[in-house]
């Protein structure tokens, strides 16, 4: 007899258990999808850009005619948009003639804001 009670009361305490975790689990679900929505990206670095921003090609062009180098001849190794202090620039660097230029363009003006040859 004792041991029907026993059995008895473990199938009840397990029924128990189980719409415990089941109701546990669907709360959570629900607080899941709200959490997600709520999640907003930040980017690290805010780079503006507009329509009277120069292309990457662009800012290629004004390099290498600042350096006095054929595109042909210029073996470019990065072209790169970014952000110095709040402004949109282009990070162009190439070999041309056994030197390496550098150069930092402003990318709403055009203008070159610095200048490298090694």
């Amino acid at each position: 007899m004792i041991n029907r009670i026993i059995k008895k009361g473990y199938i009840n305490y397990i029924i128990t258990l189980i719409i415990f975790l089941l109701s546990v689990s669907f709360l959570t679900k629900g607080s899941v999808i709200e959490q997600k929505n709520e999640i907003k990206l930040i980017p690290k670095i805010n780079i503006k850009t507009s329509d009277t921003q120069i292309t990457p090609n662009k800012a290629k062009e004004i390099a290498l005619a600042h350096a006095g180098i054929e595109e042909t001849v210029a073996n470019f190794k990065k072209i790169k948009l970014d952000n110095k202090n709040g402004k949109s620039v282009y990070e162009i660097e190439f070999i041309a003639n056994k030197s390496r230029y550098e150069f930092i363009i402003d990318a709403k003006t055009g203008s070159i804001m610095k200048f490298e040859k090694r």
